[in-house]
């Protein structure tokens, strides 16, 4: 037995799996040379140290895995015997691979659901806002058409009120609906920030209202009369925008509890031995 043979058996010497000839052979090198000793003892060591290096920081299978891999670069690299990785390490990270597969579709599955969710509710808020400015539009036009000389000035607030309300239940809560899939936090945070959207909106929709009104008056009993239709039809749509809201923010809450149960579900499956 050469010197080479020697330190690639030193792994095996130490498990105790060598064949009683090997062994045989092994042991008597090891008598003859005076070094041997200390090599197999600063083995032993080193297997030691890592392994209560890898328990005490606590770490997870792969990152245990990693440890013994990037030892034993450094030791492979100045030609030192690599130290063996316990079978059972090895055991748990390949079953836990085999398993991140299904962890995966779980996940993505899960993703895919509350997605849908919150874009049914983002969807159904936009739907009513766009149905409520068509509504309170045809009582403004009316108002303008008893009184002409107030018609551009009036179609211009209402133009502007109703663009803003639409852009804010639609543009600026789409963009929170969209955050739901990107992490827990965001998914959170989104119920409230759709609420206060919605809390936006309709107090948009009443400034807006109140303006008109006031442009209105000004136009006579006739535009005043329109004025109130004007303004009950605003209320009417806010309360509608309110509960559109309500129910948006339902469908978020749901999606939100979709995508965590299919995550934890997903960790579950890649914590299961």
């Amino acid at each position: 037995m050469n010197r080479e043979t020697f330190l690639s058996l030193i792994p095996d010497y130490v498990d105790g799996t060598l064949s009683p000839d090997v062994l045989q052979a092994f042991e008597a090198y090891l008598a003859s040379c005076e070094d041997c000793q200390e090599l197999i003892e600063d083995y032993r060591s080193v297997g030691r140290g890592l392994k209560q290096l890898a328990d005490d920081a606590q770490l997870s299978d792969e990152s245990r895995l990693r440890l013994y891999e990037r030892f034993n670069e450094e030791r492979a690299r100045r030609g030192e015997s690599l130290i063996r990785i316990p079978a059972d390490l090895l055991a748990r990270v390949k079953a836990k691979a085999v398993r991140a597969p299904e962890a995966a579709r779980k996940a993505a599955s899960s993703g895919k659901e509350a997605t849908i969710l919150a874009a049914g509710g983002g969807k159904h808020l936009a739907v009513t806002t766009g149905q409520g400015g068509k509504r309170f539009g045809g009582k403004m036009k009316q108002g303008t058409v008893n009184m002409a000389r107030h018609t551009a000035e009036v179609a211009k607030e209402m133009g502007k009120t109703v663009a803003d309300v639409g852009r804010i239940t639609t543009k600026e809560s789409y963009e929170v609906l969209r955050e739901v899939p990107r992490g827990k936090r965001q998914a959170l945070l989104a119920p409230p920030k759709l609420m206060g959207k919605g809390m936006k909106a309709g107090l948009r929709l009443m400034t807006g209202t109140a303006k008109v009104a006031t442009k209105t008056v000004k136009g006579g009993a006739v535009m005043t009369k329109d004025a109130a239709s004007t303004m009950a039809t605003g209320m009417v749509e806010s309360a509608r925008l309110g509960k559109a809201v309500a129910e948006s923010t339902d469908a978020v809450v749901e999606a939100t509890s979709t995508l965590t149960e299919g995550l934890k579900d997903a960790a579950k499956t890649v914590a299961e031995g």
